[in-house]
């Protein structure tokens, strides 16, 4: 397990490193060259957009999947000169608005919110699609992972909640229970084998998570840190543990907020962080060459822009800029890490290797 957890550290890090080092799409706001590594298929001159485009994001609104999609959306209107509808459409951990962007017609006027889901739905049962379905517009941000509970809540630290976890079962909001790796509980659950697995709450968006826990409906939240982080300001909720690259501080409506790392805990995980989700946008893989050109194009300036670079830093989300066939073997590994992970930690009992994917 950790040999694959150190192979999705380094996949991470190196997309990091490109992302800011100026060479590639960068997060200086355009200075790279955003077609560095990716080929470019050849295309002919085609008449595209002729109208507005729909964007489908398979979670509901207020997650980091809603809300990095409408960011780019908003930027890329501009470069495209036609406005874009964005649609959530949550449900069975994004297969249902995959589904539907799969099945209307592969024109590229409907583009699908692309989030880490792709790599788990079919391991988990819930959609026969794969990376393989897809065309990477761009893969836009890392999203590192947080355990977060109520203001008032008995749990002040990572430890006290793991100590009820060995004590009873709690409930967990999670963006979706096929998806709770990625949002933290499996590396805690991993270092604590004496844990009562707790019961994970589908809650259909981080965001949405992160609500069930201000309410007071679960014991804890399992999500984003962006998807969290104004109700953290807020005073609403606190964060038990990050999965970033260090602690961090933020600033709240009462002051600086100290957000602790797992790391400080737990020690050994160190060489797996930072830990989390991902999100971009995608096509359908048969989408005309040229019109997924013209898309792809604005995605990554959508990317590079000011507004979006200095949305990524202010909700703290770890810039990426993956793009073409870059973002497809991106969807690809990370396919191959997060299936066998699911695997290996008892979530789905369909081995990888029934679909003819090696163990990373």
């Amino acid at each position: 397990m950790k040999k694959i957890l150190s192979v999705l550290l380094a996949v991470l890090l190196l997309a990091c490193l490109t992302a800011c080092g100026g060479d590639n799409t960068g997060s200086g706001g355009g200075n790279g060259d955003s077609t560095a590594g990716a080929q470019v298929p050849d295309t002919k001159p085609v008449d595209f957009p002729t109208r507005d485009l729909t964007m489908i994001v398979p979670f509901g609104a207020g997650g980091a999947t809603d809300l990095i999609c409408r960011t780019l959306a908003a930027e890329m209107e501009k470069e495209l000169g036609v406005s874009i509808a964005v649609t959530n459409m949550p449900g069975s951990a994004s297969a249902v608005g995959s589904e539907y962007v799969s099945e209307v017609e592969h024109d590229g006027y409907t583009i699908l919110g692309y989030p880490t889901d792709i790599t788990s739905i079919k391991v988990m049962g819930q959609s026969e699609l794969t990376w393989e379905d897809w065309n990477t517009l761009v893969i836009a941000a890392a999203i590192p992972t947080c355990v977060a509970v109520r203001k008032d809540s008995a749990y002040q630290s990572i430890e006290d909640l793991v100590a009820a976890m060995k004590a009873e079962q709690l409930a967990i909001a999670t963006s979706d229970s096929g998806c709770a790796f990625t949002r933290g509980l499996g590396l805690i659950l991993q270092e604590e084998p004496d844990c009562i697995q707790p019961e994970l709450i589908p809650s259909g968006g981080g965001a949405n998570a992160a609500l069930s826990a201000v309410k007071g409906d679960v014991d804890a939240a399992a999500c984003g840190l962006p998807e969290c982080i104004e109700y953290v300001r807020s005073g609403d909720l606190r964060v038990l543990t990050y999965m970033g690259s260090s602690a961090i501080t933020i600033e709240g409506a009462v002051g600086s907020i100290d957000i602790p790392w797992v790391c400080d805990v737990y020690p050994q995980l160190q060489d797996n962080m930072p830990f989390g989700g991902w999100v971009g946008m995608a096509v359908a893989a048969d989408t005309d060459p040229a019109v997924y050109e013209i898309l792809r194009e604005a995605a990554v300036k959508a990317f590079e822009s000011e507004n979006f670079q200095s949305f990524m830093e202010q909700k703290t989300m770890v810039p990426l800029g993956k793009s073409g066939e870059d973002g497809n073997k991106w969807a690809e590994d990370t396919t191959y890490i997060n299936s066998w992970m699911l695997y290996d930690m008892g979530f789905t009992a369909t081995s990888p290797e029934t679909f003819g994917w090696a163990r990373p």
